[in-house]
């Protein structure tokens, strides 16, 4: 059974395996061709990328405000069958420096390559069947998700529906001094009528220990991730060993993303279309992987336009990081596939 819910800790997560031919239908525009004119920057998935250098961080947030934030987003799409729900009042932060990146289709794959980094909140999901409160899949939602060129946010935006926003940031170059991390905004702060937009630092990350930074090899943490996510799913029917198999990810880095994809119409009153997608991702290299064995502490500061407390009732200030890790990837990413839409 937990082999028909998820194949995340699977190498074998090729699209005919991931998809179904009901979501592969799903996907087809009715509409006609989308038109890729003179100008438009929008290049076809899937992209390969290369050395992807990824730190990543458990921290708390509070289960109800998590939820409220996926009924508002997830669950707002209109289904009778299925609903989303968080696993866990814990958020995964990560940077992400992406060395080398390009489309896998042509002609697009010949225009050249971009560099990016991802600082993304990730929220763990599982898509539930109304009738059984059975857990059907398990996913990762990229709540909120920040990046460094222009070309990566529309790209992102519009073909999968990653809601991203530009940003500054500071990250190690050396996994072997992972000591400081810094997400800055571009934004109004505090809203006022008299705020002009200006940037503004959101998170830090520090180190707090002397010695070295990394295990030699990765630790076994699949029993601590399912502690920190099984106490709160009680209701819904699924196992810790699931969650152990999904959370090997971190061991086996693959995630099958889910994502909230929506385009309003010209005074952003209502939805010309929104939908549940998910975009399944393949790992094809790893090149090092290991715990980070330090103490971390995160700070959050308060932005108006960005306030963790509210979105994930992540506190302002300062907590201690769990289970930090660092790996580096070559991974594919795939399109995004419906799961439901308001046109369905």
């Amino acid at each position: 059974m937990i082999n028909s819910i998820i194949q995340i800790s699977s190498a074998k997560t090729d699209r005919a395996i991931m998809l179904s031919k009901k979501e592969i239908a799903m996907s087809e525009n009715n509409s006609g061709s989308y038109q890729h004119f003179l100008g438009n920057p929008i290049a076809k998935p899937p992209c390969r990328m290369l050395n992807a250098r990824m730190y990543g961080f458990f921290i708390e947030g509070k289960y109800d405000t998590i939820t409220n934030f996926v009924d508002s987003t997830l669950n707002s799409v209109s289904t009778n069958d299925v609903y989303f729900k968080p696993l866990s009042q814990y958020c995964l932060l990560t940077f992400t420096d992406i060395e080398n990146i390009a489309s896998k289709v042509e002609p697009f794959s010949q225009y050249g390559w971009m560099q990016e980094t991802d600082i993304i909140v990730w929220l763990p999901i599982a898509k539930v069947d109304k009738s059984t409160k059975k857990a059907l899949h398990i996913y990762w939602y990229p709540a909120f998700i920040t990046v460094n060129n222009i070309n990566a946010l529309v790209n992102g935006r519009e073909t999968w529906g990653y809601n991203k926003y530009l940003c500054r940031y500071s990250m190690p170059s050396d996994y072997k001094q992972a000591d400081n991390f810094t997400l800055s905004l571009e934004t109004f702060q505090p809203f006022n009528p008299t705020t002009k937009m200006d940037w503004h630092e959101l998170l830090t990350i520090k180190r707090f220990s002397d010695g070295d930074s990394l295990f030699e090899e990765i630790i076994e943490v699949g029993q601590e991730v399912a502690e920190l996510i099984h106490a709160s799913i009680e209701e819904i029917q699924i196992s810790a060993e699931l969650i152990k198999q999904f959370m090997s990810g971190i061991k086996n880095p693959q995630m099958d993303q889910i994502l909230f994809k929506q385009i309003p119409d010209g005074f952003a009153y209502n939805a010309v279309y929104s939908a549940v997608v998910h975009s399944p991702s393949t790992v094809r290299k790893i090149h090092k992987i290991a715990m980070l064995k330090d103490e971390y502490h995160v700070n959050i500061n308060k932005l108006d336009a960005f306030p963790f407390d509210q979105m994930f009732g992540i506190k302002i200030g300062q907590q201690k990081a769990l289970l930090p890790y660092y790996v580096c990837m070559d991974f594919d990413q795939d399109g995004a596939y419906e799961i439901v839409s308001n046109n369905s």
